[in-house]
């Protein structure tokens, strides 16, 4: 672990100074045991996000099919988060005058916990859509998180961003509760149209976004990101090259944020000599 300190303890350093939320150029600790994930929302008459750390959360989009072609004369988007409310919900009317369904995200599992000193909320997210059957999306958040939520040691939160037919959430799990400096993030991603999870291809069709136009502007953000840090060791050079290569420059999950920037969120890359891996996530 002092091997891999040494390499990173720079990056996380200025990594505090990120804000997730705004989508700052950042580099998140991700240790081996863990992973990740993205999500987001939308409207016309925008209402701020309220999101339980604003440092911490960030919501990815999603989105399905052709049916985006429909306008919205009325959109009220939608962003909340576990600590500012148990659930909410959205619904919107479509120009042609057809109501959209109802999206609801709520608790599916919270209690508090102590750990030294400090009573934490570690809670985990539900998707409800109506006439919708969204049980494998929600079967898949409840076997991810459960095990982890019972623990009196991981603190588990989230948000959730809804954007004309997509539902963005995003959980956040501080491993070590009340250090932000290692925070896993899972987007989920799914269809308001048919309650099931969308794939990286289908959110970049929903942002609008070729395949090359994207990776193109996510190589770009990270060698800006990289502009901040030193590369002038072999460990440094080779996570530098590792993030840049294309094989993973591909996987990059491009999703929204509560403020409606599209970013993307760049995950495992390796840490030389250790078994650690680093998140990174940015704005486009």
């Amino acid at each position: 672990m002092g091997k891999f300190r040494s390499v990173v303890s720079a990056l996380l350093a200025i990594s505090m100074l990120a804000s997730m939320a705004g989508c700052a150029q950042k580099l998140v600790l991700t240790p081996p045991s863990e992973s990740t994930t993205p999500a987001a929302s939308e409207s016309t008459e925008e209402s701020k996000a309220k999101e339980s750390e604003t440092s911490a959360t960030e919501s990815s989009a999603s989105e399905t099919s052709a049916t985006e072609s429909s306008a919205t004369s009325e959109t009220k988007e939608s962003a909340a988060s576990s600590e500012t409310s148990s659930s909410s919900s959205s619904s919107e009317t479509t120009a042609a005058g057809s109501s959209l369904r109802k999206v609801t995200v709520s608790n599916a599992y919270r209690r508090s916990f102590k750990s030294g000193k400090k009573t934490y909320t570690t809670q985990y997210p539900k998707i409800t859509v109506d006439g919708l059957n969204t049980s494998k999306v929600n079967k898949e958040i409840a076997d991810t998180f459960k095990s982890i939520a019972k623990k009196n040691k991981s603190r588990i939160y989230y948000s959730y961003y809804v954007r004309k037919y997509l539902i963005s959430v995003v959980v956040t799990v501080e491993v070590e509760a009340g250090n932000k400096d290692n925070r896993n993030y899972y987007v989920y991603n799914v269809s308001r149209i048919n309650g099931k999870k969308l794939t990286r291809a289908q959110v970049l069709k929903s942002l609008g976004y070729k395949n090359s136009t994207f990776d193109a502007k996510v190589k770009a953000g990270v060698k800006k990101m990289w502009k901040n840090y030193k590369t002038d060791t072999a460990a440094a050079k080779k996570m530098y090259n590792n993030s840049l290569a294309s094989k993973k420059i591909v996987t990059a999950m491009p999703y929204m944020n509560a403020n409606g920037k599209v970013c993307y969120l760049l995950r495992q890359i390796e840490v030389p000599g250790t078994p650690s891996k680093i998140d990174i996530a940015g704005t486009l």
